[in-house]
């Protein structure tokens, strides 16, 4: 089972994971990584992002196979970030569009797959600012935009689970990572899953998604 830990930037993703996780956790990405800026060409910056989650993604398969759980800090198909700053405004959709070629065609090699659970760290805005201003280990650059995401992402991932019902859950910080249901689904590599999550997502408009009907249900 390979299992991803979200939630916004200083939730206490990399705590929990280093916490409760020793032996199987997948690390998101270094500080001192050499990445294009975000508002760069969109070619460059998606095939960057885009190549560093099917790296992630196969770390995690590796964990997985030597220990049977990977536990990733942050989802490894992080499409959701362009999505999110696309739909808050922060950029056009070119990146998103651009990035959600990349990863269907990763998907199709199988270089990158779909976790089996998200499991999603809540935290109040206010404690988000405290945290950043407390800590002086890790610079975090345009905080305030992250937090503005925020309510995007948990729209990405409640799309989510509307089409597979289970996949996202709240997580607890006192929550044991062998508490987790470690039940299989089928849907690691399906294109059909990520071209009806893109079609939801590119219409959304902020609200929170309705359920599907059973019929459009993945299951």
């Amino acid at each position: 089972m390979i299992v991803a830990i979200e939630g916004a930037s200083a939730a206490g993703k990399t705590t929990w994971c280093r916490t409760h996780c020793s032996g199987v956790w997948v690390e998101e990405t270094p500080e001192n990584i050499a990445a294009p800026d975000v508002y760069d060409d969109p070619a460059v910056v998606a095939r960057f992002w885009v190549e560093h989650a099917c790296a992630n993604w196969q770390r995690a398969l590796r964990v997985e196979r030597e220990r049977g759980l990977a536990v990733c800090d942050g989802d490894p198909f992080h499409l959701y970030f362009a999505w999110a700053l696309w739909k808050l405004g922060e950029l056009g959709a070119r990146l998103f569009e651009i990035e959600g070629e990349l990863y269907r065609s990763a998907l199709q090699e199988r270089r990158i797959g779909f976790v089996d659970r998200v499991l999603w760290l809540e935290v109040l805005d206010a404690e988000l600012r405290r945290r950043t201003a407390a800590d002086r280990t890790r610079r975090r650059k345009r905080h305030e935009l992250y937090i503005r995401l925020v309510p995007w992402m948990k729209g990405w991932f409640a799309i989510r689970e509307g089409l597979v019902p289970g996949c996202v859950q709240p997580l607890d910080p006192e929550r044991r990572i062998d508490q987790v249901d470690s039940s299989a689904w089928a849907h690691r590599y399906s294109i059909a899953l990520l071209e009806r999550w893109i079609s939801t997502a590119t219409q959304h408009d902020g609200a929170l998604p309705q359920q599907p009907s059973p019929a459009a249900t993945l299951r």
